[in-house]
């Protein structure tokens, strides 16, 4: 299970201050937009089990049941480009996806301001 503490969530190379917002890979600050900082969490807590389209769409977007809608393709893309999450955000077919549980590497987080 990725690292989750009050105000901090750990997966692999990848901190996530909550109270601040901020996203950081390998040390390094990444820009994410509102929806995916908020996918980005829901999908590191949600790590080594499968979600589907409906519960990301109605947990994530507050989205009614069944909508036909490719902006969470869009956003999973960018969050695998900005965050090199090719090799463990995995789509699974006619399903949705699955974050990989992260390798045992740990991550030194900066310290919250």
């Amino acid at each position: 299970m990725p690292q989750a503490e009050q105000n901090v969530l750990i997966y692999g190379p990848i901190y996530v201050g909550l109270a601040t917002h901020k996203v950081l890979a390998h040390g390094k600050p990444v820009h994410l937009t509102k929806m995916e900082y908020h996918l980005l969490c829901y999908l590191i807590r949600s790590a080594g089990r499968v979600v589907s389209r409906q519960e990301i769409l109605a947990n994530v977007w507050d989205s009614p049941p069944n909508v036909k809608t490719r902006t969470l393709d869009m956003h999973i893309h960018a969050l695998r480009k900005k965050l090199s999450l090719d090799d463990s955000l995995k789509t699974v077919f006619q399903v949705g996806y699955r974050l990989a549980l992260p390798s045992t590497g740990a991550y030194s987080a900066p310290a919250e301001k």
